[in-house]
């Protein structure tokens, strides 16, 4: 078994953004077969077949084709994309009549399937941290991310752009305040309702609200 073939059970569980007690149930129900390694007796997964998964998502039909009241925009539309992940939020903008111009990711794996579905795709993998995005000030009218839940450390009633250092959610503000989007969407879990007993979605608003842009839930 040659191992740069395979993923193990952490890597394609978060590709597929699936725990990985549902893949071991997709394993005994013969839904989403692994192979064991040979030695630890360990599930792993043949790229080639999660890749076929994400070949599969891509090439499904248009928005257009199933949606009876699609409707072209009257005008092109750019996104940059943050935490792109495997391209799901980016596809359905895409379909929508959005231009994605560039998607930043960390994960190797997810910037593999993103080139191999997306050729076209501008895709900046890395650290979000490591990257300057000025050079797309005022040039996207969009820009997406479905940042992590991370809990702030703040004194004080009001939390500020400052006092997010060091979490993606700042990452993901900086960015906005750098490119000066008309609009910034954040994607993220139903739990980010209650994380920290709602303080981390207040304090997002909060800072949001500071860098000139309203909430809208």
């Amino acid at each position: 078994m040659v191992m740069s073939k395979y993923l193990s059970l952490s890597e394609t569980a978060e590709l597929l953004g699936k725990s990985k007690e549902t893949l071991r149930r997709w394993d005994r129900e013969g839904k989403l077969p692994a192979v064991r390694e040979p030695m630890s007796n360990y599930r792993m997964y043949p790229k080639s077949q999660i890749e076929d998964i994400f070949s599969d998502f891509f090439n499904t039909q248009t928005v257009k084709e199933v949606v009876d009241n699609y409707t072209k925009p009257a005008r092109e539309y750019k996104v940059l994309e943050l935490f792109a992940g495997a391209g799901g939020l980016a596809i359905g903008l895409e379909n929508a009549g959005l231009k994605c111009v560039a998607l930043n990711e960390i994960d190797k794996f997810a910037c593999q399937t993103l080139r191999r579905n997306r050729p076209n795709w501008n895709i900046l993998e890395g650290d979000i941290k490591e990257f300057d995005f000025s050079n797309y000030k005022n040039k996207v009218e969009v820009v997406t991310g479905g940042f992590p839940c991370q809990a702030f450390s703040y004194a004080g009633k009001k939390l500020g752009f400052a006092d997010a250092r060091g979490t993606l959610f700042y990452e993901f503000a900086r960015v906005v305040t750098e490119v000066n989007p008309l609009i910034c969407v954040g994607e993220n879990v139903r739990g980010l309702l209650s994380h920290d007993n709602g303080r981390t979605l207040q304090g997002m608003i909060s800072i949001l609200n500071e860098i000139g842009y309203n909430v809208a839930p």
